[in-house]
């Protein structure tokens, strides 16, 4: 029979070797570059800008002179290709990034050491 005490320290060992593994992994990783941060910080300040100005205009909502919704243009499929075209150039980018890093990759298959 196994006591209590013992699986308790077997269980303390495995969780902090697994702790130590995903410390280790992380200590890898590259850092993300200073441009990717500036990047992130320039178009957060200029969204929070824009709903500053937004708010600042405002408005009443319940306007009884409110004027109706343009019928013609392209509002939605231009801004929905607009959101298409930049999500591809981001992917593009990012995976190219990564291929550079050949040692980093999710595909590629442990080697076998058995033939």
């Amino acid at each position: 029979m196994v006591s209590t005490w013992y699986c308790r320290s077997v269980a303390d060992d495995d969780k902090q070797r697994a702790i130590d593994a995903v410390l280790a992994s992380s200590r890898k990783r590259p850092s993300s570059p200073r441009w990717l941060w500036a990047t992130a910080l320039l178009i957060g300040l200029g969204c929070a800008v824009a709903f500053i100005v937004a708010m600042a205009r405002g408005g009443d909502a319940t306007s009884s002179t409110g004027t109706p919704a343009p019928t013609s243009g392209s509002g939605f499929p231009a801004g929905l290709a607009l959101g298409v075209g930049v999500g591809i150039a981001i992917g593009w980018f990012a995976a190219r990034r990564q291929s550079a890093d050949a040692s980093h990759s999710s595909r590629k298959s442990p080697k076998s050491t058995t033939s």
